[in-house]
């Protein structure tokens, strides 16, 4: 007998993927075959899972996906199926899942749930990736296949076509049950399915008055909690939008809410007391519904939009489709189908005959006999060899927040510290709560505990918010240890880093009071920009510019934007083509920010010219900074002139910079030159360096704060801590990219 195990989420975790693989494996266990279950947690709880569960993985712990590797490995399973969802694993785009994949000794099949005809670059690459170590991937409807092969490239020959499950439902008493709910001769409608704003549960809602005129007895009931994810970032607002738009359309006898999650027993009870089964889904590009492949095998009639998977399910009179958000054409179908109890039985007919060949039993037997095949033409030697050859070549340690947690308060995160304990004399500074701020958004997706990490950036958040001073419009920088701020306005080079984050923030973050709150000081700033001149600044500022612009494509960022690229570009009009081509006569801190900001912005705003200018400067920096291999930033004791640099101290600012810039600029070419650069700029953390001395303090967590010619300051302050930080998952995103 096979042994399989199944990779997804699992109840009681409440979504539909996690009843899909549930039902899943009673389907293969029907067909005389060992399965098992590697459930996906997502930090919201720690879940009770039953005994089919034999390991867990946590969403955002990298280390967890390889443990699940190894187990898979050394515990005689022959193949995998993989659930895949973009949002269920961790890593940006999901990519944590490949670390776990590429590492398997045995074949693998992937059920693809949701297949993106417009990807992002990083989405479509995963999704190639997944498509590169699977034997096959599973499609649930046929259009899924048609865009793996228009728009991913992938073979149909890699495709197949298994169709959702359902369950045989048997004959209700529908009568008790209506009786059990008090509605015991009304029409029913009903919509099903964890609560949030795609459902457009509205849309329904805004029908029924036409439709209570036509007929007064109809009831209509939303079955199902919030999503729990919904209700983690944004309460029980939209449920609460719902029940005021009831009230004000005089509905409230009506709509029913059932705010809980019901089991498939009572899904089944629910979906036979229905005369109509209602989907007001808002967008076309869904290819699969666990809620419309269930409702068939209830024999419901089904009026729906017209989704992809709808399309395909209810062409030949399975159901009727109606326009997205269009309450009254929704309105004309239901009573003309609450009207004709004939058609509503031929229809819910001809969608039970397409359903009883999807009953569990039967789709678990196509994908064992689909793994048998797999099996046996899999061999072990050609496995084996896989699995060594995909390992990093290059190694990171793990991520280590400790020495972060230390150094942040209730307040905001402390600037110094005395070796590893934080130093309370100098107190905080905008720039590193700006630049912690950023590093709690880039962790979203490699860290499992999401509550703690949310306190972390309301914290940053809190402190930058303060820092606005509403008399000047500026931020303030220093703050003593007592709260007390030091000044009434920052540096050029705070304000610009201020930006920086905040439009960092407002672009990237997962939660939606973190993007209100950081948008709108991001706006606020904005008004008051014109004094930042200098050009560190501006590369900030332009930094933040092009990532708010990239997300939201708003004109007054875009133009704002324009203006400051060419400003900041101006500064080398005299110099870019001298031997010394700064615009200044010393080079200070903080440099390959320039560059990063004219090859960001020139990418944006489609300018070659800029783009050219930002290429020239990183290279000369490269030149002036990696000698023998190794990089050697500009020290701070005496900076770079044209008489020389001096070769120490050595900040981890300057490491951070150099990485981040030749990532900016290896994402524009994609030859691997300055991927080397950028790794060489990390080693130097590791102790690649001109005294072979390692900055990062594994213990603690924390990075030391500078090199001197004897060795390592032995500090380890926030903005170095940070620094390394940032490097290190900017470094691994990288890596993972280019690990097939």
């Amino acid at each position: 007998m096979n042994k399989i195990a199944l990779i997804g989420n699992f109840p009681p975790r409440k979504c539909g993927i996690a009843t899909f693989t549930k039902d899943l494996l009673e389907g293969i266990r029907n067909n005389d075959t060992s399965v098992s279950v590697i459930a996906m947690n997502d930090g919201l709880k720690n879940y009770n899972y039953p005994p089919d569960v034999e390991f867990e993985i946590e969403q955002n712990e990298i280390a967890s996906y390889i443990n699940a590797a190894n187990f898979l490995n050394t515990n005689n399973f022959d193949a995998v199926i993989l659930q895949h969802e973009f949002g269920i694993f961790g890593g940006r785009d999901g990519r944590h899942i490949i670390q776990l994949l590429k590492r398997l000794q045995m074949p693998v099949i992937t059920t693809l749930h949701t297949i993106l005809d417009n990807p992002s670059d990083g989405q479509k690459a995963v999704l190639q990736e997944i498509a590169g170590i699977s034997k096959k991937l599973i499609s649930i409807s046929q259009k899924g296949i048609e865009i793996l092969r228009d728009t991913y490239g992938i073979s149909a020959s890699k495709c197949e076509h298994i169709h959702h499950g359902v369950h045989k439902i048997e004959t209700q008493d529908t009568r008790k049950i209506k009786q059990k709910l008090g509605i015991d001769t009304q029409k029913v409608l009903l919509t099903f399915g964890l609560l949030s704003r795609n459902k457009s549960i509205e849309v329904v809602i805004k029908a029924l008055p036409r439709v209570v005129e036509n007929h007064p007895d109809v009831i209509y009931i939303v079955l199902g909690e919030t999503h729990p994810h919904v209700l983690k970032h944004q309460g029980e607002d939209y449920r609460h939008s719902l029940i005021r738009l009831v009230n004000k359309l005089k509905l409230e006898k009506n709509v029913i809410f059932i705010n809980r999650f019901v089991s498939n027993k009572e899904l089944f009870e629910f979906l036979k007391i229905a005369d109509i089964y209602v989907i007001p889904y808002l967008g076309e590009k869904q290819i699969s519904s666990g809620t419309l492949i269930y409702t068939m095998g209830a024999g419901t009639p089904i009026i729906s939009t017209p989704f992809w998977y709808a399309q395909e399910m209810l062409a030949g009179n399975r159901g009727i489709l109606f326009d997205f958000n269009d309450s009254e054409q929704l309105s004309g179908k239901i009573i003309y189908l609450l009207d004709n109890e004939a058609e509503r039985g031929q229809m819910g007919n001809n969608a039970l005959a397409l359903a009883e060949q999807c009953y569990w039993p039967n789709i678990g037997r196509q994908y064992v006999e689909l793994l048998k095949t797999l099996i046996e033409e899999d061999q072990a030697a050609s496995r084996y060899r896989m699995a060594n050859d995909m390992e990093f070549a290059f190694q990171l340690p793990p991520l280590n927040l400790l020495h972060l947690r230390v150094l942040t308060d209730d307040t905001g995160i402390l600037q110094h510290s005395r070796y590893n304990i934080p130093d309370r004399a100098h107190g905080y500074c905008l720039d590193d709560n700006t630049r912690a701020l950023m590093l709690s958004v880039m962790l979203q997706t490699d860290v499992q505990d999401t509550d703690r990490l949310n306190r972390l950036t309301s914290i940053y958040l809190s402190f930058i918010d303060y820092a606005f001073n509403p008399s000047n419009g500026k931020f303030r920088n220093f703050m003593s240890y007592e709260r007390k701020w030091l000044e009434e306005e920052g540096s050029e080079d705070s304000a610009g880093r201020t930006m920086w984050a905040l439009g960092y923030t407002a672009a990237y973050t997962r939660v939606s009071n973190f993007y209100y709150h950081s948008d709108s000081l991001f706006k606020r700033g904005l008004e008051s920009t014109g004094y930042i001149t200098h050009p560190r600044a501006l590369a900030y500022l332009i930094l933040g510019l092009v990532h708010h612009a990239g997300v939201h494509r708003e004109a007054e960022v875009i133009r704002i934007l324009e203006s400051k690229a060419q400003q900041l570009s101006s500064f080398f009009d005299p110099t870019i083509d001298r031997d010394w081509l700064w615009y200044d006569t010393v080079v200070t801190y903080a440099n390959s920010r320039i560059p990063q900001a004219l090859i960001a912005a020139g990418i944006f705003l489609k300018k070659p010219g800029m783009i050219s200018r930002g290429f020239r400067i990183l290279d000369w920096l490269i030149e002036k900074q990696f000698i023998d291999n190794l990089f050697s930033p500009i020290g701070n004791k005496g900076w770079l002139t044209p008489e020389g640099k001096a070769l120490f101290d050595q900040q981890p600012l300057e490491a951070h910079g150099m990485l981040d810039a030749c990532l900016q600029a290896e994402e524009y070419v994609k030859d691997g030159k300055y991927a080397d650069y950028a790794l060489k700029a990390f080693a130097w953390f590791m102790g690649e360096n001109n005294a072979s001395s390692v900055l990062y303090d594994f213990a603690s967590g924390g990075c030391r704060d500078g090199l001197h010619p004897d060795g390592v300051n032995l500090n380890q302050g926030a903005e170095s801590t940070l620094s390394w930080l940032m490097s290190l998952i900017s470094i691994s995103y990288y890596l993972r990219s280019k690990s097939k």
